[in-house]
């Protein structure tokens, strides 16, 4: 009988140990950072895949400030590496799961707004494709290329077969952005179907594990702004019809017109609300103001068109304060598309969107 017990004791114990084993945690994500209060603009970093954008306030030197939050995958552990280049990457952080068996790699990058964006400067932001975003100084554009990078999975696609891709039709300087509405690659893996890709461009960030479970949830839009009181976007563009029949979500095909989008919202942050989304970004009621070309008022032209377009204030219920901006509490973005209704998959392959010489205006505080 005691052998009988005891060989049920070992057997548990046994047991317990493959369960404990078994159980080891293979993430290793970031799931929350933070510098020193009072050093960043935006209440939370922004965190994605492979990377952290932190927005410092003026006159801070991140390089200085101490890390006071870092929340990592159950069991996780992490070591900072330090970046020898003085550019925007602050640091890099490498977390390695709690069983060991994956190792991820994040770039901490602070990022400041500019003023004026010339689309010059283009890199390649993920890691094992060829496609390009575009950069201003430190502020990176985020696109439709990062999903169809994920919906084509295909790493070896040349840059210049992408959604978005740079152009050496220009107003000025070397290059300017284009954006193409293509085919999509259908059905992807039973999960999801994507007929039609559109070319988008946008400020804000991009959340690849959403991309395929909750696509309009995978762009997030808006980027810490403080600078002053948005009152025009202007800038210059050209626009094409495509050829071919408009492709419905369904995939079935039909006459509908289509057309591209530019636009601007300046939207207040709170608990709940730290982006917004393409299912609200036009609906939230955290919306303070917008600047948008009216879809009917988008011309075919050859050559580049000068826009400028007011932000209209009076639309909306949240009046704009002056505090709230000195507070940190109101973000912005920008979007363009070259088709009006792309986010849900939808459009007129072909269609053309090429935009250069951006510029937000705004007014400062007396």
């Amino acid at each position: 009988m005691k052998k009988n017990i005891l060989f049920l004791a070992c057997t548990l114990a046994l047991f317990a140990s493959c369960i404990k084993e078994e159980s080891l945690n293979p993430e290793a994500d970031i799931l929350a950072f933070s510098f020193t209060e009072g050093s960043l603009r935006a209440k939370k970093a922004e965190i994605g895949n492979d990377y952290i954008v932190v927005y410092p306030k003026k006159n801070v030197n991140l390089r200085d400030s101490a890390i006071t939050q870092i929340e990592l995958s159950e069991g996780a552990v992490y070591q900072k590496i330090e970046n020898p280049s003085l550019n925007d990457t602050l640091f890099f952080i490498e977390v390695t799961s709690q069983s060991k068996e994956y190792v991820k790699r994040y770039s901490v990058v602070e990022s400041y707004f500019p003023s004026v964006f010339d689309f010059e400067n283009w890199v390649k932001p993920a890691t094992g494709f060829l496609y390009e975003n575009p950069k201003e100084g430190s502020l990176q554009w985020f696109s439709s290329n990062n999903g169809a990078a994920i919906a084509w999975n295909r790493p070896s696609k040349p840059a210049d077969e992408y959604l978005i891709r740079k152009t050496n039709r220009t107003v000025s300087g070397n290059t300017a952005v284009e954006l193409r509405t293509m085919e999509g690659p259908g059905n992807i893996m039973g999960l999801l179907n994507i007929p039609c890709l559109s070319g988008s461009l946008y400020l804000g960030g991009f959340d690849a594990l959403t991309g395929l479970s909750n696509p309009l949830h995978s762009t997030r839009f808006g980027v810490p702004f403080n600078d002053g009181k948005p009152v025009k976007l202007t800038g210059y563009y050209i626009y094409k019809d495509g050829a071919g029949d408009y492709i419905e979500p369904d995939g079935k095909l039909s006459a509908k017109k289509d057309t591209c989008s530019i636009y601007a919202v300046l939207f207040k942050t709170d608990a709940n609300v730290q982006f917004l989304y393409g299912d609200n970004i036009a609906t939230s009621p955290n919306v303070i103001a917008r600047a948008e070309i009216k879809p009917e008022d988008i011309q075919q032209v050859d050559d580049f068109t000068y826009f400028e377009i007011d932000f209209d204030y009076d639309s909306y219920n949240v009046p704009f304060s002056w505090k709230e901006l000195d507070k940190d509490e109101y973000k912005i973005t920008i979007v363009f598309a070259s088709s009006h209704r792309g986010q849900y998959y939808e459009g007129r392959p072909g269609n053309t969107l090429i935009v250069d010489n951006v510029e937000l205006v705004y007014e400062v505080e007396n």
